[in-house]
């Protein structure tokens, strides 16, 4: 892969974060949907989630999105 590449990929996924931190803050989507729907493809562990869901929630609290 060249840099050129991979600044097009990074642009892409910043892109990505940014839709669906959009839908968070305005409701469309739950925070928990995102992560469980992760889980249940065991793409990460329950341990995962846990502490993800911790993290997210706090900062969430912290951003007053909660």
């Amino acid at each position: 892969m060249t840099v050129k590449d991979d600044d097009a990929e990074s642009q892409v996924l910043r892109e990505m974060f940014e839709e669906i931190m959009k839908m968070i803050r305005e409701k469309q989507i739950k925070l928990e949907a995102i992560i469980q729907n992760m889980t249940d493809q065991d793409k990460i562990s329950q341990d995962t989630f846990a502490r993800i869901y911790s993290v997210l929630t706090e900062h969430g609290k912290k951003k007053q999105w909660l």
